[in-house]
């Protein structure tokens, strides 16, 4: 069920049901799938990165320059996930920092975010 209409009343008034009416309402409860469903959730999780990440709002107009725009967003989230996880590997491996390191991927970070904001 959806949020908005989960109280109480409305999941007793469910569970006191014996019998699901309409075949269709029949067909869904065969049919539906557990495992898929908790999948949707890390999908609007992502969605919701992205957003508060780099906004909701597209800068291009026509629709072919609108998915480049979408497909060079998750190119950069994904690099920067990538050195993140690459940063953290690198610290846990070594037992003194390397500063060079560490500054090319801050670097690379600020780089590509100030190329995306720019664009």
């Amino acid at each position: 069920m959806d949020k908005g209409y989960g109280c109480e009343p409305i999941h007793s008034l469910t569970r006191e049901r014996k019998k699901i009416k309409g075949f269709y309402r029949r067909k869904m409860v065969k049919e539906f799938n557990e495992e898929l469903y908790h999948n949707r959730s890390l999908v609007e999780t992502m969605f919701l990165v992205l957003k508060r990440k780099y906004g909701e709002e597209l800068k291009a107009r026509k629709y072919r320059n609108q998915v480049k725009e979408i497909k060079i967003k998750l190119i950069v989230n994904n690099l920067g996930r990538y050195a993140k996880v690459v940063y953290v590997i690198q610290m846990r491996n070594s037992t003194e920092p390397n500063i060079l390191f560490i500054l090319g991927v801050v670097l690379f970070c600020y780089i590509v975010r100030l190329n995306l904001s720019i664009s």
